[in-house]
């Protein structure tokens, strides 16, 4: 199966366009806000990679910043623009893959992967991709900053024992199966109807670690969303990574 096709066509549905429409005028996270304030230089260059509709995209514009928007998915950028027309804000929007970015190197001053964005990249070697396509966009003394779902085992215990059965037995006795790597995850989400096998990655910590740095970037922080701003609402608050490139 294409799971980069899964993923574009599954954002693609009337139920799902319907929910990141309305998240579309949402803004920032308390904690990316924080994270904002505090790494990125203020009225500089952004780029945000898996805007989506613009929820952080729009926020950012309305904050002075200089941001282009960016999403593999055509119908969010429309959705996008059509959100910041309402809003009577003028912001440069484009489909990408952020595998792939068509911007030359040391264009922006700062980069952003929001909302677990990144870990619905499906393949380990494509997620590495995107975090050199960041750090070759990036300027040498540029920050970027992106999250993950955390790996828990709290309330998630037969997920992970479903996912070592799968990739441990199922498929070396040749049982197709829609998880490529240890930690694909699919599950439903309800938005007025549902839209099926929704895709997302769940790594681990050493995981993400270790591609930052194969990707030429430096951790300067590590949290979960909650420990950046108490208040964060999740009942699972993503994991934080602010990064900078190596010198």
């Amino acid at each position: 199966m294409n799971l980069k096709k899964l993923v574009v066509d599954e954002f693609s549905t009337v139920e799902a366009q319907e929910v990141y429409f309305e998240k579309g005028t949402q803004g920032l996270w308390g904690s990316e806000r924080a994270l904002v304030k505090k790494y990125f230089p203020k009225k500089c260059k952004v780029l945000d990679i898996g805007c989506g509709t613009g929820r952080t995209t729009l926020d950012l514009h309305k904050m002075g910043y200089k941001v282009t928007g960016v999403d593999l998915t055509p119908m969010m950028i429309e959705n996008a623009n059509i959100i910041a027309r309402q809003q009577k804000q003028k912001i440069p929007y484009e489909v990408g893959d952020a595998t792939k970015l068509r911007f030359k190197d040391n264009s922006f001053d700062a980069a952003l992967f929001s909302n677990n964005g990144w870990t619905q990249i499906p393949g380990s070697k494509n997620r590495l991709k995107a975090l050199q396509e960041a750090r070759r966009v990036l300027k040498p003394d540029g920050v970027f900053w992106f999250t993950t779902h955390r790996k828990t085992y709290r309330g998630f215990t037969l997920f992970w024992i479903g996912q070592w059965l799968k990739q441990y037995v199922a498929k070396p006795l040749g049982f197709k199966i829609l998880e490529e790597e240890f930690g694909d995850r699919f599950f439903e989400r309800e938005a007025g109807g549902t839209f099926n096998k929704q895709y997302i990655h769940i790594p681990s910590l050493q995981a993400v670690r270790s591609q930052i740095e194969e990707a030429g970037f430096e951790l300067v922080l590590n949290a979960n969303a909650r420990e950046i701003f108490k208040k964060q609402e999740q009942l699972f608050p993503p994991m934080m990574y602010v990064c900078k490139p190596k010198v």
